[in-house]
Protein backbone atom coordinates (compact mmCIF):
# COMPACT_ATOMS: atom_id res chain seq x y z
CA UNK A 1 0.00 0.00 0.00
CA UNK A 2 1.09 3.39 -0.76
CA UNK A 3 2.47 5.77 1.98
CA UNK A 4 0.71 8.87 2.86
CA UNK A 5 1.54 12.53 4.13
CA UNK A 6 -0.39 15.58 5.67
CA UNK A 7 0.78 18.53 6.35
CA UNK A 8 -0.98 22.25 7.07
CA UNK A 9 0.55 24.87 4.52
CA UNK A 10 -2.01 27.68 5.26
CA UNK A 11 -3.89 28.63 7.98
CA UNK A 12 -7.55 29.39 6.13
CA UNK A 13 -11.21 28.28 6.71
CA UNK A 14 -11.34 25.21 4.09
CA UNK A 15 -14.06 25.35 1.69
CA UNK A 16 -17.94 24.85 2.76
CA UNK A 17 -18.54 22.68 -0.42
CA UNK A 18 -17.67 20.70 -2.92
CA UNK A 19 -17.37 22.31 -6.27
CA UNK A 20 -19.32 20.99 -9.58
CA UNK A 21 -18.31 17.85 -11.34
CA UNK A 22 -18.60 16.04 -14.59
CA UNK A 23 -18.05 12.54 -15.71
CA UNK A 24 -14.32 12.27 -17.06
CA UNK A 25 -15.26 10.85 -20.24
CA UNK A 26 -17.75 13.77 -21.40
CA UNK A 27 -14.18 15.96 -21.39
CA UNK A 28 -13.74 14.36 -24.66
CA UNK A 29 -16.55 14.70 -27.59
CA UNK A 30 -14.38 12.57 -29.60
CA UNK A 31 -13.57 9.62 -27.73
CA UNK A 32 -14.12 5.95 -29.09
CA UNK A 33 -12.38 4.63 -26.18
CA UNK A 34 -10.95 5.95 -22.65
CA UNK A 35 -9.23 4.55 -20.29
CA UNK A 36 -9.77 3.74 -16.63
CA UNK A 37 -12.93 4.83 -14.71
CA UNK A 38 -14.98 7.12 -17.58
CA UNK A 39 -17.26 8.08 -14.46
CA UNK A 40 -14.94 9.36 -12.64
CA UNK A 41 -16.21 12.63 -11.42
CA UNK A 42 -14.15 15.56 -12.43
CA UNK A 43 -13.86 19.20 -11.97
CA UNK A 44 -13.72 20.89 -15.19
CA UNK A 45 -10.37 22.53 -15.77
CA UNK A 46 -11.24 25.02 -18.61
CA UNK A 47 -8.31 24.91 -20.62
CA UNK A 48 -5.41 24.91 -17.69
CA UNK A 49 -2.87 22.15 -17.56
CA UNK A 50 -4.84 19.84 -14.92
CA UNK A 51 -1.53 20.03 -12.37
CA UNK A 52 -1.65 24.08 -12.18
CA UNK A 53 -5.82 23.79 -12.32
CA UNK A 54 -5.71 21.71 -9.63
CA UNK A 55 -3.35 23.99 -7.07
CA UNK A 56 -4.80 27.23 -8.25
CA UNK A 57 -8.38 26.03 -7.17
CA UNK A 58 -6.90 24.28 -3.94
CA UNK A 59 -5.40 28.32 -3.51
CA UNK A 60 -8.43 30.23 -4.54
CA UNK A 61 -10.87 28.47 -2.79
CA UNK A 62 -9.24 26.67 -0.02
CA UNK A 63 -9.02 23.52 -0.75
CA UNK A 64 -6.94 20.71 0.25
CA UNK A 65 -4.63 19.21 -2.70
CA UNK A 66 -3.85 15.49 -3.34
CA UNK A 67 -0.49 15.11 -5.32
CA UNK A 68 0.83 11.54 -6.63
CA UNK A 69 4.24 11.06 -7.76
CA UNK A 70 2.19 10.12 -11.56
CA UNK A 71 0.65 13.52 -12.15
CA UNK A 72 3.86 14.86 -11.13
CA UNK A 73 5.92 12.83 -12.95
CA UNK A 74 3.97 13.12 -15.92
CA UNK A 75 3.46 16.94 -16.22
CA UNK A 76 7.75 16.76 -15.94
CA UNK A 77 7.60 14.12 -19.15
CA UNK A 78 5.31 15.98 -21.18
CA UNK A 79 7.38 19.12 -20.68
CA UNK A 80 10.23 16.82 -21.67
CA UNK A 81 8.07 15.40 -25.02
CA UNK A 82 7.25 18.91 -26.13
CA UNK A 83 11.08 19.83 -25.81
CA UNK A 84 11.66 16.67 -27.86
CA UNK A 85 9.17 17.57 -30.53
CA UNK A 86 10.48 21.76 -30.66
CA UNK A 87 14.24 20.52 -31.23
CA UNK A 88 14.24 16.88 -32.85
CA UNK A 89 16.95 17.21 -35.21
CA UNK A 90 18.98 18.92 -32.65
CA UNK A 91 18.44 16.17 -30.14
CA UNK A 92 18.83 13.11 -32.70
CA UNK A 93 22.32 12.02 -32.34
CA UNK A 94 21.33 12.04 -28.52
CA UNK A 95 18.27 10.05 -28.42
CA UNK A 96 18.73 7.63 -31.60
CA UNK A 97 20.26 5.92 -34.49
CA UNK A 98 18.78 6.40 -37.64
CA UNK A 99 17.29 9.26 -39.79
CA UNK A 100 14.20 10.33 -40.99
CA UNK A 101 10.99 7.85 -38.67
CA UNK A 102 11.11 4.75 -38.44
CA UNK A 103 8.32 2.61 -38.43
CA UNK A 104 7.08 0.54 -34.70
CA UNK A 105 4.64 -2.00 -36.62
CA UNK A 106 3.02 -4.15 -34.52
CA UNK A 107 0.99 -7.14 -35.40
CA UNK A 108 -2.64 -8.08 -33.92
CA UNK A 109 -4.52 -10.58 -34.78
CA UNK A 110 -7.69 -8.30 -34.35
CA UNK A 111 -7.51 -4.13 -33.99
CA UNK A 112 -8.14 -3.12 -30.80
CA UNK A 113 -11.53 -1.78 -29.65
CA UNK A 114 -11.52 -1.89 -25.90
CA UNK A 115 -10.03 0.02 -23.08
CA UNK A 116 -7.95 -2.99 -21.74
CA UNK A 117 -7.17 -4.10 -25.68
CA UNK A 118 -5.87 0.02 -26.59
CA UNK A 119 -3.45 -0.59 -23.00
CA UNK A 120 -2.44 -3.83 -24.18
CA UNK A 121 -1.58 -2.80 -27.55
CA UNK A 122 -0.28 0.48 -26.02
CA UNK A 123 2.57 -1.95 -24.13
CA UNK A 124 3.73 -3.68 -26.33
CA UNK A 125 4.40 -0.61 -29.04
CA UNK A 126 6.25 0.69 -26.01
CA UNK A 127 8.40 -2.45 -25.75
CA UNK A 128 8.90 -1.81 -29.42
CA UNK A 129 10.44 1.71 -28.58
CA UNK A 130 12.05 0.31 -25.39
CA UNK A 131 13.96 -1.84 -27.97
CA UNK A 132 15.19 0.95 -30.15
CA UNK A 133 15.85 3.87 -27.23
CA UNK A 134 18.40 3.93 -24.11
CA UNK A 135 15.86 5.45 -21.98
CA UNK A 136 12.18 4.50 -21.94
CA UNK A 137 12.20 3.40 -18.46
CA UNK A 138 12.46 7.25 -17.67
CA UNK A 139 9.44 7.56 -18.96
CA UNK A 140 7.65 4.71 -16.83
CA UNK A 141 5.01 5.27 -13.81
CA UNK A 142 6.56 3.10 -11.74
CA UNK A 143 5.69 4.57 -8.29
CA UNK A 144 4.22 2.77 -4.95
CA UNK A 145 0.78 5.04 -6.34
CA UNK A 146 0.98 3.79 -10.00
CA UNK A 147 -2.17 2.46 -11.65
CA UNK A 148 -2.79 0.55 -14.96
CA UNK A 149 -4.05 3.74 -16.15
CA UNK A 150 -0.94 5.54 -15.24
CA UNK A 151 1.23 3.01 -17.09
CA UNK A 152 -0.55 3.60 -20.10
CA UNK A 153 -0.38 7.26 -20.06
CA UNK A 154 3.07 7.48 -19.41
CA UNK A 155 3.72 4.89 -22.19
CA UNK A 156 1.61 7.60 -24.62
CA UNK A 157 3.57 10.52 -22.95
CA UNK A 158 6.47 8.55 -24.25
CA UNK A 159 5.71 8.08 -27.20
CA UNK A 160 5.03 11.45 -28.02
CA UNK A 161 8.26 12.33 -26.80
CA UNK A 162 9.82 10.15 -29.73
CA UNK A 163 7.06 10.68 -32.32
CA UNK A 164 9.74 12.87 -34.27
CA UNK A 165 11.28 9.78 -34.70
CA UNK A 166 9.13 7.28 -35.01
CA UNK A 167 5.28 5.83 -36.87
CA UNK A 168 3.39 3.83 -34.93
CA UNK A 169 0.93 1.21 -37.01
CA UNK A 170 -1.07 -1.75 -35.58
CA UNK A 171 -1.49 -4.25 -38.44
CA UNK A 172 -5.16 -6.17 -37.88
CA UNK A 173 -3.43 -9.25 -39.62
CA UNK A 174 -4.74 -12.26 -41.03
CA UNK A 175 -4.30 -15.70 -39.15
CA UNK A 176 -6.06 -19.06 -38.26
CA UNK A 177 -6.52 -19.95 -34.80
CA UNK A 178 -6.68 -23.29 -35.12
CA UNK A 179 -6.68 -26.11 -37.07
CA UNK A 180 -8.51 -29.62 -37.25
CA UNK A 181 -7.32 -32.58 -38.86
CA UNK A 182 -10.07 -35.39 -39.26
CA UNK A 183 -9.28 -39.13 -39.48
CA UNK A 184 -6.74 -41.29 -37.91
CA UNK A 185 -2.83 -40.70 -38.22
CA UNK A 186 -3.05 -43.97 -40.55
CA UNK A 187 -5.39 -41.70 -42.53
CA UNK A 188 -2.50 -39.54 -43.35
CA UNK A 189 0.43 -41.62 -43.54
CA UNK A 190 -1.26 -43.58 -46.19
CA UNK A 191 -1.87 -40.13 -48.14
CA UNK A 192 1.76 -40.01 -47.54
CA UNK A 193 3.04 -42.84 -49.34
CA UNK A 194 0.90 -42.39 -52.37
CA UNK A 195 2.95 -39.16 -52.41
CA UNK A 196 5.81 -41.06 -52.86
CA UNK A 197 3.71 -43.48 -55.81
CA UNK A 198 3.30 -40.41 -57.49
CA UNK A 199 6.52 -39.62 -58.08
CA UNK A 200 7.71 -42.46 -59.54
CA UNK A 201 4.45 -43.15 -61.57
CA UNK A 202 4.24 -40.25 -63.02
CA UNK A 203 7.08 -38.39 -63.24
CA UNK A 204 5.94 -35.78 -60.42
CA UNK A 205 9.55 -35.88 -58.69
CA UNK A 206 9.64 -32.19 -58.97
CA UNK A 207 5.66 -31.42 -56.99
CA UNK A 208 6.39 -34.35 -54.80
CA UNK A 209 9.56 -33.11 -52.79
CA UNK A 210 7.36 -30.51 -51.59
CA UNK A 211 4.32 -32.51 -51.19
CA UNK A 212 6.44 -35.36 -49.22
CA UNK A 213 7.42 -33.08 -46.18
CA UNK A 214 3.80 -31.46 -46.44
CA UNK A 215 2.45 -34.94 -45.79
CA UNK A 216 4.77 -35.89 -43.02
CA UNK A 217 3.91 -32.74 -41.27
CA UNK A 218 -0.05 -33.64 -41.62
CA UNK A 219 0.99 -37.10 -40.18
CA UNK A 220 2.90 -35.50 -37.00
CA UNK A 221 0.32 -33.40 -36.31
CA UNK A 222 -2.26 -35.96 -36.61
CA UNK A 223 0.07 -37.80 -33.91
CA UNK A 224 -0.38 -34.64 -31.77
CA UNK A 225 3.10 -33.42 -32.52
CA UNK A 226 2.04 -30.49 -34.61
CA UNK A 227 4.57 -28.18 -35.75
CA UNK A 228 3.06 -25.09 -34.79
CA UNK A 229 5.92 -22.61 -36.54
CA UNK A 230 4.70 -24.54 -39.81
CA UNK A 231 1.23 -24.46 -40.28
CA UNK A 232 1.49 -20.74 -39.14
CA UNK A 233 3.20 -20.74 -42.66
CA UNK A 234 0.11 -22.36 -44.38
CA UNK A 235 -0.92 -19.12 -46.39
CA UNK A 236 1.18 -16.23 -46.30
CA UNK A 237 3.87 -15.61 -43.80
CA UNK A 238 3.40 -13.23 -41.25
CA UNK A 239 6.47 -10.85 -42.31
CA UNK A 240 4.72 -10.96 -45.77
CA UNK A 241 1.55 -9.46 -45.40
CA UNK A 242 1.66 -6.40 -47.29
CA UNK A 243 3.66 -8.18 -50.44
CA UNK A 244 1.99 -8.90 -53.77
CA UNK A 245 2.24 -12.67 -53.18
CA UNK A 246 0.88 -15.41 -51.68
CA UNK A 247 4.02 -17.35 -50.19
CA UNK A 248 3.10 -19.94 -47.98
CA UNK A 249 3.52 -24.02 -48.28
CA UNK A 250 -0.66 -24.05 -49.33
CA UNK A 251 0.74 -23.23 -52.98
CA UNK A 252 2.40 -26.38 -53.04
CA UNK A 253 -0.39 -28.33 -53.33
CA UNK A 254 -0.58 -26.66 -57.28
CA UNK A 255 2.06 -28.04 -59.87
CA UNK A 256 0.25 -25.67 -62.59
CA UNK A 257 -0.65 -22.51 -62.37
CA UNK A 258 -2.59 -19.94 -65.02
CA UNK A 259 -0.76 -19.46 -67.61
CA UNK A 260 -1.16 -17.17 -71.70
CA UNK A 261 -2.10 -21.20 -72.83
CA UNK A 262 -4.19 -21.73 -69.80
CA UNK A 263 -3.62 -23.35 -66.91
CA UNK A 264 0.01 -24.91 -67.98
CA UNK A 265 2.41 -22.34 -66.42
CA UNK A 266 4.55 -24.63 -63.74
CA UNK A 267 4.22 -23.62 -60.50
CA UNK A 268 7.79 -21.52 -59.46
CA UNK A 269 7.64 -22.12 -55.48
CA UNK A 270 8.22 -25.80 -56.60
CA UNK A 271 11.52 -25.06 -57.57
CA UNK A 272 12.16 -23.46 -54.07
CA UNK A 273 12.95 -25.41 -50.69
CA UNK A 274 9.89 -26.36 -49.01
CA UNK A 275 11.52 -23.59 -46.21
CA UNK A 276 11.77 -20.90 -49.04
CA UNK A 277 11.32 -18.18 -49.15
CA UNK A 278 13.02 -17.54 -46.18
CA UNK A 279 14.19 -13.51 -44.88
CA UNK A 280 11.09 -11.84 -45.90
CA UNK A 281 10.58 -9.50 -42.60
CA UNK A 282 10.27 -6.13 -43.86
CA UNK A 283 12.94 -3.83 -42.37
CA UNK A 284 11.61 0.21 -41.50
CA UNK A 285 13.36 1.79 -44.32
CA UNK A 286 12.34 -1.23 -47.01
CA UNK A 287 9.29 -1.11 -49.45
CA UNK A 288 6.57 -3.79 -48.06
CA UNK A 289 6.23 -4.88 -51.94
CA UNK A 290 7.12 -8.59 -51.90
CA UNK A 291 8.24 -9.70 -55.28
CA UNK A 292 9.90 -12.65 -55.16
CA UNK A 293 8.54 -16.58 -55.91
CA UNK A 294 5.17 -17.00 -54.93
CA UNK A 295 1.35 -17.19 -56.05
CA UNK A 296 -0.47 -14.08 -57.13
CA UNK A 297 -4.40 -13.73 -55.38
CA UNK A 298 -2.79 -0.84 -47.28
CA UNK A 299 2.37 26.44 -22.36
CA UNK A 300 0.58 24.87 -19.91
CA UNK A 301 -2.46 24.36 -22.08
CA UNK A 302 -5.00 21.47 -21.04
CA UNK A 303 -3.29 19.44 -23.56
CA UNK A 304 -2.57 15.77 -23.36
CA UNK A 305 1.12 14.04 -25.19
CA UNK A 306 -0.74 12.40 -28.30
CA UNK A 307 0.29 9.98 -30.58
CA UNK A 308 -1.68 9.05 -34.30
CA UNK A 309 -1.47 5.29 -34.89
CA UNK A 310 -2.49 3.79 -38.04
CA UNK A 311 -5.00 1.23 -38.35
CA UNK A 312 -4.74 -0.90 -41.28
CA UNK A 313 -7.90 -3.35 -41.54
CA UNK A 314 -6.86 -5.81 -44.16
CA UNK A 315 -10.18 -7.75 -43.96
CA UNK A 316 -12.49 -4.69 -44.29
CA UNK A 317 -9.87 -3.11 -47.12
CA UNK A 318 -10.19 0.58 -44.67
CA UNK A 319 -7.24 2.55 -43.87
CA UNK A 320 -7.91 4.90 -40.75
CA UNK A 321 -5.88 6.78 -38.16
CA UNK A 322 -6.40 7.31 -34.33
CA UNK A 323 -4.80 9.41 -32.00
CA UNK A 324 -3.88 7.77 -28.69
CA UNK A 325 -4.21 10.59 -26.01
CA UNK A 326 -2.02 10.44 -22.22
CA UNK A 327 -1.09 12.14 -19.75
CA UNK A 328 -2.38 14.47 -16.42
CA UNK A 329 -6.03 14.65 -17.81
CA UNK A 330 -8.08 15.91 -15.16
CA UNK A 331 -8.63 16.89 -11.41
CA UNK A 332 -10.54 14.40 -9.31
CA UNK A 333 -12.51 15.67 -6.10
CA UNK A 334 -12.37 12.74 -3.28
CA UNK A 335 -15.31 11.97 -0.76
CA UNK A 336 -14.19 14.59 1.54
CA UNK A 337 -13.19 17.80 -0.89
CA UNK A 338 -9.80 16.74 -1.87
CA UNK A 339 -8.91 17.73 -5.36
CA UNK A 340 -5.98 15.20 -7.19
CA UNK A 341 -4.72 16.33 -10.64
CA UNK A 342 -5.57 12.18 -12.19
CA UNK A 343 -3.39 10.65 -15.54
CA UNK A 344 -5.86 9.27 -17.87
CA UNK A 345 -5.51 8.20 -21.65
CA UNK A 346 -8.08 7.91 -24.45
CA UNK A 347 -8.48 6.70 -28.08
CA UNK A 348 -10.17 9.57 -30.40
CA UNK A 349 -11.04 9.56 -33.88
CA UNK A 350 -8.11 11.51 -36.28
CA UNK A 351 -7.80 11.85 -40.09
CA UNK A 352 -5.18 13.26 -42.11
CA UNK A 353 -6.60 16.58 -43.74
CA UNK A 354 -5.35 16.62 -47.30
CA UNK A 355 -4.63 20.21 -46.45
CA UNK A 356 -1.64 19.74 -44.13
CA UNK A 357 0.01 16.97 -46.84
CA UNK A 358 -0.64 20.32 -49.69
CA UNK A 359 1.75 22.34 -47.32
CA UNK A 360 4.41 20.19 -46.64
CA UNK A 361 4.53 18.70 -50.62
CA UNK A 362 4.81 22.81 -50.87
CA UNK A 363 7.46 23.25 -48.12
CA UNK A 364 9.34 20.08 -48.85
CA UNK A 365 8.94 19.46 -52.36
CA UNK A 366 8.89 21.31 -55.80
CA UNK A 367 5.30 22.81 -57.15
CA UNK A 368 3.90 24.51 -59.95
CA UNK A 369 1.77 27.32 -59.52
CA UNK A 370 -1.77 26.45 -60.08
CA UNK A 371 -3.31 26.90 -63.62
CA UNK A 372 -7.18 27.95 -63.77
CA UNK A 373 -9.23 24.58 -64.83
CA UNK A 374 -12.47 25.54 -66.94
CA UNK A 375 -14.27 22.31 -66.00
CA UNK A 376 -12.62 21.22 -62.84
CA UNK A 377 -13.58 17.76 -62.27
CA UNK A 378 -12.24 14.61 -60.62
CA UNK A 379 -12.53 13.72 -55.91
CA UNK A 380 -12.09 16.28 -53.55
CA UNK A 381 -8.79 15.71 -52.50
CA UNK A 382 -7.76 16.10 -56.16
CA UNK A 383 -9.47 19.20 -56.49
CA UNK A 384 -7.62 20.69 -53.27
CA UNK A 385 -4.38 19.58 -54.64
CA UNK A 386 -4.98 21.56 -58.11
CA UNK A 387 -6.37 24.54 -56.16
CA UNK A 388 -2.81 24.85 -55.00
CA UNK A 389 -0.37 23.41 -57.61
CA UNK A 390 -0.74 23.06 -61.12
CA UNK A 391 1.59 20.03 -61.22
CA UNK A 392 4.67 19.03 -58.99
CA UNK A 393 7.66 16.62 -58.37
CA UNK A 394 8.66 14.71 -55.24
CA UNK A 395 11.15 12.74 -53.93
CA UNK A 396 14.15 14.16 -56.23
CA UNK A 397 11.98 14.23 -59.61
CA UNK A 398 11.24 9.82 -58.65
CA UNK A 399 6.91 10.90 -57.86
CA UNK A 400 5.11 13.63 -60.52
CA UNK A 401 1.87 14.52 -59.71
CA UNK A 402 0.19 15.42 -63.32
CA UNK A 403 -1.32 18.59 -64.41
CA UNK A 404 -4.82 18.64 -64.50
CA UNK A 405 -4.76 18.37 -68.32
CA UNK A 406 -2.10 15.37 -68.62
CA UNK A 407 -4.49 12.68 -66.26
CA UNK A 408 -5.06 9.67 -67.98
CA UNK A 409 -7.90 7.83 -68.03
CA UNK A 410 -8.55 4.20 -68.87
CA UNK A 411 -10.48 0.93 -67.42
CA UNK A 412 -11.58 -2.52 -67.89
CA UNK A 413 -14.10 -3.72 -70.50
CA UNK A 414 -18.01 -3.84 -68.25
CA UNK A 415 -15.20 -3.24 -65.15
CA UNK A 416 -13.82 -0.45 -63.01
CA UNK A 417 -12.41 2.79 -64.87
CA UNK A 418 -9.69 4.66 -63.22
CA UNK A 419 -7.45 7.96 -63.17
CA UNK A 420 -3.93 8.27 -63.26
CA UNK A 421 -3.05 11.72 -61.51
CA UNK A 422 0.83 10.71 -59.56
CA UNK A 423 3.29 9.08 -61.87
CA UNK A 424 5.66 6.28 -60.20
CA UNK A 425 9.07 5.83 -61.37
CA UNK A 426 8.33 1.96 -61.79
CA UNK A 427 5.96 3.20 -64.58
CA UNK A 428 3.23 2.34 -62.20
CA UNK A 429 0.78 5.43 -61.41
CA UNK A 430 -1.33 6.40 -58.66
CA UNK A 431 -4.87 6.54 -59.83
CA UNK A 432 -8.26 7.03 -58.48
CA UNK A 433 -11.45 4.23 -58.99
CA UNK A 434 -14.84 5.77 -58.15
CA UNK A 435 -17.69 3.65 -56.23
CA UNK A 436 -20.42 5.67 -58.00
CA UNK A 437 -23.07 3.86 -56.18
CA UNK A 438 -21.20 5.44 -52.39
CA UNK A 439 -19.04 8.27 -53.84
CA UNK A 440 -16.21 6.31 -52.28
CA UNK A 441 -12.96 7.30 -54.25
CA UNK A 442 -10.01 3.74 -54.24
CA UNK A 443 -6.72 4.48 -54.60
CA UNK A 444 -4.83 2.57 -56.16
CA UNK A 445 -1.49 1.84 -58.31
CA UNK A 446 -1.58 0.86 -62.07
CA UNK A 447 -0.65 1.19 -65.26
CA UNK A 448 -2.11 3.73 -67.55
CA UNK A 449 -0.37 3.83 -71.12
CA UNK A 450 -1.00 7.33 -72.72
CA UNK A 451 -2.94 7.17 -76.29
CA UNK A 452 -1.34 10.60 -76.99
CA UNK A 453 -0.70 14.55 -76.57
CA UNK A 454 -2.89 15.97 -74.38
CA UNK A 455 -5.34 18.76 -76.26
CA UNK A 456 -3.18 22.28 -75.90
CA UNK A 457 -4.76 24.57 -73.33
CA UNK A 458 -6.83 26.99 -76.22
CA UNK A 459 -7.82 23.40 -77.91
CA UNK A 460 -11.20 21.76 -77.82
CA UNK A 461 -10.48 18.92 -79.15
CA UNK A 462 -10.79 15.14 -77.21
CA UNK A 463 -7.95 13.33 -75.91
CA UNK A 464 -6.76 10.26 -77.35
CA UNK A 465 -8.05 7.50 -75.49
CA UNK A 466 -5.79 5.86 -72.90
CA UNK A 467 -5.12 2.28 -72.29
CA UNK A 468 -5.02 0.15 -68.91
CA UNK A 469 -1.91 -2.12 -69.46
CA UNK A 470 -3.11 -4.02 -66.14
CA UNK A 471 -5.16 -7.24 -67.27
CA UNK A 472 -7.46 -7.97 -64.31
CA UNK A 473 -8.74 -5.87 -61.44
CA UNK A 474 -6.97 -8.60 -59.55
CA UNK A 475 -3.91 -7.53 -60.60
CA UNK A 476 -4.38 -3.56 -59.58
CA UNK A 477 -3.67 -3.27 -55.31
CA UNK A 478 -5.83 -1.25 -53.44
CA UNK A 479 -4.42 1.29 -50.91
CA UNK A 480 -7.74 2.19 -49.10
CA UNK A 481 -9.91 5.26 -49.56
CA UNK A 482 -7.85 8.38 -48.39
CA UNK A 483 -5.13 10.06 -50.79
CA UNK A 484 -4.15 12.44 -47.80
CA UNK A 485 -3.13 8.96 -45.55
CA UNK A 486 -1.60 7.91 -48.44
CA UNK A 487 0.67 10.97 -49.14
CA UNK A 488 1.28 11.45 -45.92
CA UNK A 489 2.54 7.92 -45.28
CA UNK A 490 4.73 8.65 -48.68
CA UNK A 491 6.09 11.34 -47.19
CA UNK A 492 7.20 10.61 -44.41
CA UNK A 493 9.07 7.34 -45.47
CA UNK A 494 10.82 8.46 -48.58
CA UNK A 495 7.77 7.18 -51.09
CA UNK A 496 7.07 4.16 -49.30
CA UNK A 497 3.52 3.83 -48.83
CA UNK A 498 3.10 -0.25 -49.23
CA UNK A 499 2.04 -0.99 -45.42
CA UNK A 500 -1.50 0.57 -46.44
CA UNK A 501 -1.80 -2.04 -49.29
CA UNK A 502 -5.50 -3.12 -48.61
CA UNK A 503 -5.43 -5.46 -51.44
CA UNK A 504 -6.71 -6.13 -54.90
CA UNK A 505 -9.50 -3.76 -56.88
CA UNK A 506 -11.78 -7.26 -57.42
CA UNK A 507 -12.33 -7.17 -53.71
CA UNK A 508 -12.61 -3.66 -52.67
CA UNK A 509 -13.55 -1.81 -56.06
CA UNK A 510 -16.70 -0.92 -57.60
CA UNK A 511 -18.25 -4.05 -59.67
CA UNK A 512 -19.18 -4.79 -62.68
Amino acid sequence: MAAVVTFEVDDVVPAAGPLTTRPLGDLYDDAIVVGGDPALPVVPHHGVHPLLSAVGLAFNDHRPLVLTPDAVWLTIAQGVAQHVRLNAEALRHRLVRHTGRKKLVLDLTTLPTTAAEWAGAVESVGKLLAAEVDDADLFECDFSTSTPVDRTAARVVLLDAYSPYFSVWLMGVCGIPSVTLTGTVDDWRRIRERVGVLAERFGLETWCRSLAPIADQFVRAAAGEPDVAFWKRIYNPADAYGGQLITGWATRFYPYLEGDGGQDRPNPMLDLPLDEPRDLTVGPDDHMGYTGPGITSATVPATLSRVRVNLVDLARGENSTVTLHGGVAAVAQDPDGALRPVTGWHVATAAVEIDDVIERIVAEHHADPPVPSRFPNGPAEMLAIYRRMGSATLFDGAWRLLPDRETRHAGFPRGPSMTAYIDLPDGRSIAEVSEYSTGTSYWVVCRIEAGGPPPGPDEYRLPPPDRLIDRRPEDVPVYGTSLALLLETALDHGGDFERLRVGTLDRFGPRE
